[in-house]
């Protein structure tokens, strides 16, 4: 009798623990299927690397962006969606903030995006209009002599982003022309820039881009390439490791970290 408890005892252990295996995997193979909707919520992005997309975040959004570039430099961004085709923000730049350098510090600006299509079957490529920042750390500066604390460049912009499919994946194509007005309205510096946003699985985005392309696709020791991996922790926080590369200069090695939430 008591061998025969102990072996009712043990089957019914064994029983309890198959069980038990096969509600974890059955929870897992949910979790698999429930996280990557989770995740690609915000699956398009409004900006790749330095370039705009066509994108914005939804109506009762927010977003803070802040990216550390060469020499301690720091900017931080603030989104604000007060609609699903619009949001409002402001750029703060503070070159050589972090280091043995003095700090210089710039004249906050205004940035803004409005979206006119976000795509259909016919014509799936969404279109927007903007206000916002060029470049990054010291390309993106201007000596200014009437006001020294002017000097971030920005200006207007035109972008068009389409999607297309392969290997079962969605990747995000993005082209479109900015003009420099503030400090100064320099026309002849009008250029195009192009992004690729690249999803790897559900947490990984691979980005690449290039801008300061000029309408005669001459001056290439001015174009500036960008390469970069963006990790994304659940949907609100984003960590971005990237390089800005110009030919015969230094990569100038980036760090943004970015918090979307709501209100």
């Amino acid at each position: 009798m008591p061998t025969g408890g102990v072996g009712r005892a043990g089957i019914q252990l064994y029983i309890l623990a198959r069980i038990m295996r096969l509600i974890f995997k059955f929870n897992i193979i949910v979790l698999l299927i429930i996280l990557p909707s989770i995740l690609f919520a915000q699956v398009k992005q409004t900006l790749v690397m330095n370039t705009p997309t066509a994108f914005t975040i939804a109506k009762g959004t927010y977003k803070i962006s802040f990216l550390e570039y060469d020499n301690g430099g720091m900017e931080l961004k603030t989104y604000l969606g007060l609609h699903d085709i619009l949001f409002l923000g402001v750029s703060v730049d503070v070159q050589s903030a972090i280091g043995r350098d003095k700090p210089e510090f710039n004249v906050p600006g205004v940035i803004a995006k409005i979206k006119f299509t976000n795509g259909t079957k016919k014509f799936p490529i969404a279109i927007a209009a903007g206000y916002d920042s060029f470049f990054v750390g010291y390309d993106g500066v201007r000596e200014n002599e009437e006001n020294e604390l002017d000097r971030v460049i920005y200006g207007p912009y035109l972008v068009f982003t389409g999607s297309i499919y392969l290997f079962d994946s969605v990747q995000f194509i993005s082209l479109g022309i900015r003009t420099p007005t503030q400090p100064y309205y320099t026309p002849d510096k009008t250029s195009y820039f192009t992004s690729l946003d690249i999803p790897l699985g559900g947490f990984f985005r691979f980005e690449a881009g290039v801008e300061r392309l000029y309408w005669n696709f001459k001056k290439h020791e001015e174009w500036l390439y960008s390469v970069g991996l963006k990790f994304i922790y659940h949907e609100n926080i984003a960590i971005e490791f990237a390089a800005i590369m110009q030919e015969h200069m230094k990569p100038n090695r980036v760090l943004r970290v970015e918090y979307h939430g709501q209100f």
